[in-house]
């Protein structure tokens, strides 16, 4: 304990007690010195010292307020100011508050007289790093999928700018420090590698420059990047600032959070029961009665107006209670240390500008959030504490949105922890209550709020908040139901949600896209990144395009393309519009995301509109990031495929198909055409055989999408009456990622490992003698599942599948199919779920796509139901090709299409009398036949 500094500061605060206006200045300075050495003596960084902290700010703060803008002290009292700021900012998490009121004292100090060469090298290193961290902000993972391409926030360049410039001026100026210059030099490194990705100029961007000034600019905090605090030349006056000796220094930028020393194995226990002791302390002086348990006194602090509680006594709790819970340990004790943290928290989150956190006010309410739960975890719901964690959860709630914020991330199991209170007071009923309607909405459920009200206590601090509550979700439901429609009743109707929420409302139920484009389009710009936002682009290209804007309908739908929560629809919608318009790279674009985006929400104006009114939103998954063509180019190549054709509708009601050609040789993206979506069954349209008849022999990659990916292409006729499948081999495959993924694969000898699952239910005893054959004919050594004719290895359930699987080189499925489901053994299994597969799935009826994303390198099975005796001939003629022949899936079934057509077929050997009987009395020609057999895969 430093028992001569704390005489010093307690000395000075007399002192300054009887000092008034101008006059306090001196002593302000010299007690702000004071504070500022403690601070850095009790570790830079260490949360139990951000209350020094805190306390000197404040101290600073006042003493440049009192100072005149003339005052020829003033710059270096910024200064000094600036760079505490700098470093809450930058050690302790502070808020945007921190950043931005240090780079505006920060400037002020350079642009004033008299300010010392060393306090003029260290302000600039300050104010440097913190535009650089201003800048760096917007390079998130949004800003990667949207920004990235067009350029991130203008402001964010310009902070990247006036970065570089204040580094550089101390790199090329006098060498007053010979660390501080390091640091300048490592940070304008990384200021000027960053600058590229800021301008969307990726030809310039080097990911490894940026990591290898990361690294060197950790390797210089880790030893230690001495600062230049500042040491007054004569107390009694304004202060005079001198460089301190530099091995006396201490580091300008202390490492974010770090991690304390290590202490002796013997004193862990000791030094965990000192931290838990220092934050009970802190609470007692706060709470007012040390004899009370430890959680009525936190009830007590829980309560209070956080602006009646002194910043640096604050800021003391919260930072002994932070070293507290980062001792380890699951007891009640430490569920205890996590309660007063999340309630610390909770209270500086709640004050404007605070020194703790993430990134800002919510960041440190999510903090207070994490740690509430972790307390819930470790104090039982019987114990006399657990109502005040519930309690505590009302200090997350914002005021003006109560069910947005802090509490979506915790409700689900703050409400799960209420319930098992026995004898739960009205708040705990309120706060478990509101929980429950959170986690609903978050699920897009309705709530109810007369049951919400009916729980709302009727004399707590937490009943503005729930009123409140009450109020919105009321509101919420009148308008989700069209009770209300006018734009006024909305709490705040020009904020971007309800700007938003009124723009779609004119044009999704008013058809008014004049009156819809302008509230959309303020919405778009001011929004935070989210679902709404992208929602409201796509919202905003319909309404351009019902207004005949094409170029401001692609831009609006090209930025909702790289948004979070993009859905399927429409994702596949732009993609029409992209190949109505011949534009390839835009379509291919869109049709790779809509590939793998998920689908839409029920309802999603609805869902807006609830967002709107209560800002809470489901969380939004971040958009697909598609390949380049290039990519699925080379993964083309790799399969021996001559093209890669992507099929997709171009008109809503899916009578036209827009057809995007990838040709592997040239890396190059065509549409070719934009053709009738007509059925080669029933029609000889010319459309589709001139698509393909740009190929007069080899194999093709089909991409196809919505209904047009049940269209039997290979039954095409040419002009001169060939079907195409005499020609083309044809695999499908869902997307060119799906291409990358399957060029990575290698197909394993199908006779490896082959696995057959056949009647497990008992339902299809016909393909029991089927399966006998095939395997005693192709596949002696396999496995089988299910019931036969012979011994089984199994008796089919989905465990025996699941088992099997990762090895198998050939799945023969002969058993029922319903969607995704495989209809198994004492269960069902669904294939959407399946992971790990390898080899060949060959279905006796149906296919299952989804196989692919399972694993498997190919699937063969059916467009449409076949008679069973057909299936049977066509799949023993598949396995015939694959085994004595020793064809590829694809060339295989290609192979059986042609010898169903050849009207001067040879019976292969070993068909069954069975097999010819259905050669003899069938007409294999028909397309309705042979051209449901596909495959799909590589």
């Amino acid at each position: 304990m430093d028992v001569r500094g704390d005489e010093n500061i307690t000395r000075l605060r007399d002192r300054l007690a009887r000092r008034r206006g101008a006059a306090r200045v001196p002593i302000l300075v010299t007690l702000g010195q004071e504070l500022t050495g403690r601070y850095w003596r009790a570790g830079p960084g260490q949360p139990a010292a951000l209350g020094d902290l805190s306390t000197a700010i404040e101290v600073w703060d006042e003493a440049y307020r009192l100072l005149d803008a003339g005052d020829p002290a003033r710059a270096q009292v910024a200064g000094q100011l600036g760079w505490l700021l700098s470093i809450r900012h930058s050690a302790h998490g502070g808020g945007p508050r921190d950043r931005d009121t240090g780079i505006l004292v920060l400037g002020e100090a350079l642009t004033g007289a008299g300010l010392p060469p060393a306090q003029v090298a260290v302000t600039r290193l300050s104010l440097g790093q913190l535009h650089l961290g201003r800048a760096t902000e917007s390079l998130n993972p949004a800003a990667a999928r949207a920004g990235f391409l067009t350029g991130s926030a203008e402001d964010a360049a310009d902070d990247a700018e006036v970065a570089v410039r204040l580094f550089r001026e101390i790199v090329d100026g006098p060498a007053l420090s010979a660390d501080v210059t390091a640091m300048a030099r490592t940070s304008l490194a990384l200021a000027e590698s960053i600058q590229p990705l800021l301008a969307g100029d990726l030809a310039r961007f080097d990911l490894g420059k940026i990591m290898e000034t990361l690294s060197a600019l950790q390797r210089i905090q880790r030893t230690g990047m001495p600062s230049t605090p500042f040491i007054p030349g004569s107390p009694l006056d304004y202060p005079v600032t001198v460089l301190a000796e530099e091995e006396n220094q201490a580091p300008t930028v202390p490492p974010r959070r770090p991690a304390p020393a290590p202490t002796a194995p013997g004193s862990a226990a000791a030094a965990g029961d000192q931290a838990r002791q220092a934050a009970r302390d802190r609470l007692a002086a706060l709470a007012g009665d040390p004899t009370r348990p430890v959680w009525q006194q936190a009830r007590t602090l829980l309560l209070s107006d956080p602006h009646t509680v002194p910043t640096g006594d604050l800021d003391a709790f919260v930072g002994a209670a932070a070293g507290a819970v980062d001792e380890p340990g699951a007891s009640e004790a430490s569920g205890t240390d996590f309660l007063l943290s999340a309630i610390g928290l909770g209270l500086r989150g709640r004050l404007e500008g605070s020194g703790w956190g993430d990134d800002s006010v919510d960041g440190t309410l999510l903090t207070a959030a994490r740690h509430l739960s972790a307390a819930a975890a470790r104090i039982p719901a019987g114990h006399p504490a657990a109502p005040v964690v519930v309690e505590a959860a009302g200090a997350l709630l914002d005021r003006d949105r109560p069910f947005a914020g802090a509490i979506t991330g915790i409700a689900a199991g703050i409400h799960d922890y209420a319930r098992r209170i026995p004898d739960r007071p009205p708040v705990v009923n309120a706060l478990s209550q509101l929980c429950r309607t959170v986690t609903a909405l978050l699920a897009g459920d309705a709530a109810d709020p007369d049951t919400l009200a009916a729980a709302v206590p009727g004399d707590h601090p937490w009943r503005p908040v729930l009123d409140t509550a009450v109020a919105q979700l009321r509101l919420a439901e009148d308008l989700r139901a069209g009770r209300i429609g006018d734009d006024a009743a909305f709490p705040d109707p020009d904020s971007p949600r309800a700007l938003a929420v009124r723009g779609a409302t004119r044009l999704i139920r008013a058809g008014d896209p004049d009156g819809a484009i302008p509230l959309l389009a303020e919405a778009a710009r001011t929004l935070a990144d989210g679902a709404l936002r992208t929602r409201t682009r796509w919202r905003l290209a319909e309404a351009h395009r019902a207004r005949g804007d094409a170029g401001p309908s692609r831009d609006a739908g090209l930025a909702a393309l790289r948004g979070p929560g993009t859905s399927r629809r429409e994702a596949a919608r732009f993609a029409g519009w992209m190949l109505a318009e011949g534009r390839a790279e835009e379509a291919f674009i869109a049709l790779e995301i809509a590939a793998t985006a998920p689908g839409d929400p029920d309802d999603p104006p609805g869902r807006d509109l609830v967002q709107a009114v209560l800002g809470i939103a489901p969380p939004a998954e971040p958009a697909p990031l598609p390949p380049a063509p290039a990519q699925v180019a080379a993964a083309v190549r790799d399969l021996g495929a001559n093209a890669l054709l992507y099929l997709h509708p171009t008109d809503d009601a899916g009578r036209t198909a827009g057809v995007l050609c990838l040709d592997p040789a040239t890396d190059r993206l065509d549409v070719l055409a934009n053709v009738p979506a007509s059925d080669p069954l029933v029609s000889d349209d010319p459309g589709w055989a001139a698509v393909l008849g740009r190929w007069s022999a080899g194999s093709l990659l089909v991409a196809a999408s919505d209904g047009l990916a049940r269209l039997p292409l290979a039954a095409v006729r040419t002009p001169d009456g060939r079907h195409r499948a005499e020609d083309l081999v044809l695999a499908h495959v869902a997307s060119g990622s799906q291409v990358i993924r399957l060029a990575g694969r290698t197909a394993p000898a199908v006779g490896a490992a082959p696995v057959f699952v056949v009647n497990p239910r008992g339902d299809r005893d016909p393909e029991m003698a089927e399966t006998l054959v095939v395997r005693r004919l192709f596949y002696p050594r396999s496995a089988c599942l299910g019931r036969a004719l012979e011994p089984a290895d199994g008796p089919g359930t989905p465990e025996d599948l699941l088992e099997r699987l990762p090895a198998a080189s050939v799945l023969h499925l002969a058993c029922g199919l319903r969607g995704t489901e495989l209809q198994l053994a004492g269960g069902t299994l669904d294939l959407t779920t399946v992971r790990g597969a390898s080899g060949l799935a060959i279905l006796s009826e149906g296919s299952a796509p989804a196989l692919l994303d399972a694993g498997c390198t190919g699937v063969i099975g059916w467009r449409w139901p076949v008679p069973p005796e057909f299936a049977a001939l066509a799949l023993f003629l598949v396995h015939l090709e694959l085994v004595d022949h020793r064809r590829p899936p694809a060339a295989a079934v290609g192979a059986v299409h042609r010898w169903m057509l050849d009207p001067g077929r040879v019976a292969p050997p070993f068909l069954t009398g069975a097999h010819l009987n259905t050669v003899a009395t069938m007409d294999l020609t028909r397309p309705d036949l042979w051209a449901a057999l596909s495959y799909h895969g590589r």
